[in-house]
């Protein structure tokens, strides 16, 4: 063929090529879904999700795609899945391996079941070295062997027996339990590997080393401050020996060789208090732990009166006799409890999610909504009922990782990136800025902290053992959740399910000085044993709505995570604020606060119902003490209040 021409066709079918490259290929590895996991037992009952973690695999790659380490529900969604690929799900339960399942993602949205074994029913018999006397009040706790996790404990009876542990059964070859036994602080027994068979209760009997009584006498050596025995010239002195709760165990002279001696106890932890006869006072004190193989310690006199033993199978944790304990620190309190609904996102049960919110924006009540950023912004009807609820004030947006991730495994400029993207999308989407982060299964550090404080958010709620950064303290503030609402199974109580929760906010509320409740949206479903449908269980949500009022009828305020830092710098007349607006005290009882608030010799008689409006904004958080304050001067000097 002529060049020439072959130029010209070229030339020609220029245009046309490059018409082609500006025509878009669908892209697979460019668009996500999710698959909603239900767990059920091999016998169809809802399984428990607590102790469940996932490993999903894609394709045929041997290395985890993602790591799911804690289920926050049961259904649970693996988000951020490339659609176009097949994905294993792998299943541990109590850190065994329990099941696996396969999906082939085509779709936004798919489902998958997995069957777990049913659970174990493992019972500890806690024995000394003789194999026929159990150990009373020993602590037993059940590890295991893969990752050391603990997943129970509890404390032997008379008869030496733990409670049952109903947990997975060792089903995967290399699988096993550790049982370890303590008493008191430094004694622990370890015994492994321990095998639990699914569906069946078992009696696990523990033989450990320690002898029921320690027959060799224990010999004490009294010393001076220069570590020489005391003697008669010293004085007379006896030895008080105590166990750990305190109480008396025995007693023993002190022979002119400074030493006293004890026979017939039982291994354990216990102090010796050094007394000197006469004026009655305590030469010394100390710690020690019997094993059953120690036979001789030393207690020395120290010049605050507070000695040392050598100890050779652990150190004293007990406080020293005479040391002074200082009262405990007074808990500031907001007298408020704040809502969390996790793993916010898009058409999973969207309608139930919805209905919840609703739920508590009906009762003129907050709740904080945790969105993962990754996964939200596609499902119109949510983006916009949440748009919608926002300006009010009751609804709090909250960061929720941005496609549910451990941030603890990246950078900080890398978890830095991703609040700031996660804060974007909701500036974005819902026009507002989120300043509150609830990390994925609560995993931090102090990187964490740091890309928070740099991206504005200052507010956390995460683990309750958070170390903030001296230099952050007045930056960040952690409101860890405190109270766990549980799995609603189908035959739930729920007005016993109510009380339950009302007391544990009263406890919360005594020990922190403030709730946190987190609620599964997944619990407020249809469905049976093996799936969730989007329809709201209406029963279970009016029970919510009665929770709600029940934690308003016993006193507490229900605000916001992102509005509880306010409430702890409320007035003291602001608890009376939010009874007002609540009709938990009359209209003749509020006139008398607002004399505190506006002071004046007239005794105000008369208040118009719509400030009661003003006073809820206030007991939300939604505007300040002062702005409340400015509000009743104007309405006092325009004698709308007289």
């Amino acid at each position: 063929m002529d060049t020439s021409r072959l130029y010209i066709k070229l030339v020609m079918l220029l245009p046309a090529l490059s018409l082609l490259f500006l025509i878009p290929v669908p892209s697979f590895a460019d668009t996500t879904g999710s698959i909603a996991v239900t767990l059920v037992y091999t016998n169809e009952d809802t399984a428990d999700y607590w102790p469940v973690s996932l490993t999903i695999y894609q394709d045929s790659s041997q290395t985890p795609y993602k790591a799911i380490e804690s289920l926050t529900g049961n259904p649970f969604n693996i988000v951020s899945l490339p659609i176009g690929h097949q994905y294993k799900i792998v299943a541990y339960a109590n850190s065994m391996y329990s099941s696996v399942g396969y999906v082939d993602l085509e779709q936004p949205q798919q489902a998958i079941t997995i069957k777990l074994p049913l659970p174990g029913g493992m019972r500890i018999n806690a024995f000394y070295n003789d194999g026929v006397t159990p150990i009373a009040n020993a602590t037993v706790y059940i590890r295991a062997s893969l990752d050391n996790k603990t997943w129970g404990h509890s404390i032997t009876n008379v008869d030496g027996d733990s409670l049952r542990f109903w947990i997975e059964p060792t089903t995967s070859t290399g699988d096993h339990y550790i049982v370890d036994v303590h008493i008191g602080n430094h004694l622990v027994y370890s015994a492994s590997p321990v095998y639990l068979r699914p569906g069946i209760s078992q009696e696990i009997k523990i033989t450990t080393n320690w002898p029921p009584i320690v027959n060799s006498l224990v010999t004490v050596n009294v010393l001076d401050s220069q570590s020489h025995p005391v003697s008669t010239t010293d004085g007379k002195f006896s030895v008080d020996l105590f166990d750990s709760n305190g109480n008396t165990v025995s007693n023993s002279p002190v022979t002119s060789r400074g030493v006293a001696t004890f026979s017939n106890i039982k291994v354990g932890d216990y102090t010796f208090k050094v007394t000197k006869i006469g004026d009655n006072s305590t030469w010394a004190s100390a710690s020690m732990t019997e094993d059953g193989t120690n036979t001789i310690f030393q207690v020395m006199q120290s010049q605050n009166t507070t000695g040392t033993a050598t100890v050779t199978s652990g150190q004293p944790t007990s406080l020293p006799t005479g040391t002074s304990v200082l009262p405990p620190t007074q808990i500031p309190n907001c007298n408020c409890v704040a809502f969390r609904l996790d793993n916010v996102q898009d058409y999973w049960l969207d309608d139930v999610q919805t209905k919840i919110i609703d739920s508590f924006d009906s009762k003129d009540a907050g709740i904080t909504v945790g969105v993962i950023g990754k996964a939200f912004g596609n499902d119109s009807k949510l983006v916009n009922y949440l748009k919608s609820k926002t300006p009010d004030g009751n609804i709090d947006v909250a960061i929720n990782g941005w496609s549910f991730e451990d941030f603890t495994t990246f950078t900080k400029d890398q978890q830095s990136g991703l609040l700031e993207q996660s804060k974007a999308k909701m500036s974005s989407l819902l026009g507002i800025t989120p300043t509150v982060f609830l990390p994925p299964y609560e995993k931090t550090n102090s990187d964490t902290l740091y890309a928070m404080a740099s991206n504005g958010i200052g507010i956390i709620s995460g683990s309750p053992v958070l170390n903030i950064p001296q230099n952050l303290t007045g930056t960040i503030h952690n409101y860890p959740a405190n109270v766990f609402a549980g799995v609603l199974a189908q035959n739930t109580n729920q007005s016993m399910l109510n009380d339950k929760i009302l007391s544990s906010v009263n406890d919360a509320i005594k020990t922190n000085g403030y709730a946190v409740v987190i609620l599964n949206f997944q619990d407020y479903a249809q469905g049976n044993a093996s799936a969730k449908t989007n329809i709201p269980d209406i029963e279970k949500i009016q029970n919510l709505q009665l929770l709600i009022d029940t934690i308003r009828n016993n006193g507490y305020r229900i605000t916001t995570i992102g509005n509880m830092e306010n409430m702890f710098k409320q007035a003291p007349w602001a608890s009376s604020v939010f009874q007002w607006s609540q009709d938990k005290i009359s209209s003749a009882e509020f006139l008398g606060i607002v004399k505190s608030i506006v002071p004046s010799t007239a005794n105000y008689t008369t208040i118009p119902s719509w400030v009661k409006s003003t006073a809820k904004l206030q007991s939300q958080g939604l505007i300040s003490e002062d702005e409340f304050t400015a509000a009743m001067q104007y309405l006092v000097q325009i004698q709308a209040i007289k």
